[in-house]
């Protein structure tokens, strides 16, 4: 089977306040681009932190694959 991929930054918009904990946010807006690209056959299968500040995750790198159609 033959797949192609797809690379996403994820990140949540305005200010990043130092020492904030951007989890819950974060979670959201990945489940929510994880819920619209499921529904064109996109599978999650990797979630890397791209950017920390202070200590908490900034942004986010997430691979979906999706099956070539033969």
């Amino acid at each position: 089977m033959k797949f192609e991929y797809l690379t996403k930054v994820l990140s949540r918009k305005g200010y990043i306040i130092s020492g904030d904990d951007h989890s819950e946010k974060l979670a959201q807006i990945l489940q929510k681009e994880s819920n619209e690209l499921g529904r064109e056959r996109w599978e999650l299968v990797n979630v890397f932190p791209s950017r920390i500040s202070s200590g908490a995750v900034a942004k986010m790198l997430a691979t979906y694959k999706r099956s070539l159609e033969t």
